[in-house]
């Protein structure tokens, strides 16, 4: 293998660098389409997109890298399934300033279906690094507990879509207190070891 563990590391990074600057150009542009004219109402609205976009981003960033810790010789499978991740990552800028532009089913569905396969490639990569046996560490749980809320949110956004956009689209913010969720209940069930 061509590609070394440290250098999937670095380029992991800096392609979710790449996502963070589409996300702020795309939706400041948004924001700004009538640069004489300020309309609070898409400001806030770009606004509110924006963070959660980065918010999702992040996590993403938080659980490859987190995920790639486990790998002892990095392979194409896992060298591949990191690319298609990404590819995803780099698409979430896409999908948000189409769900911005159009507030439509099919943005939305867009939208989640990008969040929903990442996070998938995401579990993919976790139980083929772990030979599908999760280490009872609380690193390793902590991980797995991340890796499976962005796409179960957005599973449950896309399902409430075709019931009602709005609150589909408010859902999406339920990322936040879920990760909280996890992390609390991870460290009730799986404590830190304290070193010294």
């Amino acid at each position: 293998m061509l590609l070394r563990l440290d250098r999937l590391l670095a380029f992991t990074d800096a392609v979710i660098v790449v996502a963070v600057v589409l996300l702020v150009y795309n939706l400041a542009t948004l924001a700004t389409t009538e640069p004489n004219a300020f309309q609070a109402q898409i400001f806030f609205s770009t606004l509110i997109t924006y963070i959660g976009s980065f918010i999702v981003v992040f996590f993403f960033w938080l659980t490859s890298t987190t995920l790639l810790e486990y790998i002892k010789n990095l392979n194409d499978i896992v060298a591949s399934l990191s690319l298609i991740f990404l590819i995803l990552v780099t698409l979430i800028p896409v999908g948000n300033v189409l769900e911005q532009q159009q507030k439509s089913e099919k943005s939305l569905l867009f939208t989640s279906l990008i969040e929903i396969s990442a996070g998938s490639l995401l579990l993919i990569i976790f139980f083929y690094v772990t030979k599908g046996k999760v280490p009872q560490t609380h690193a390793a749980k902590l991980t797995l507990g991340y890796t499976y809320v962005i796409p179960s949110v957005y599973t449950v956004c896309l399902l409430v879509s075709f019931l009602n956009l709005t609150i589909a689209q408010l859902l999406t913010y339920s990322i936040i207190p879920i990760f909280v969720l996890v992390r609390i209940t991870v460290n009730r069930k799986y404590p830190e070891k304290q070193t010294n």
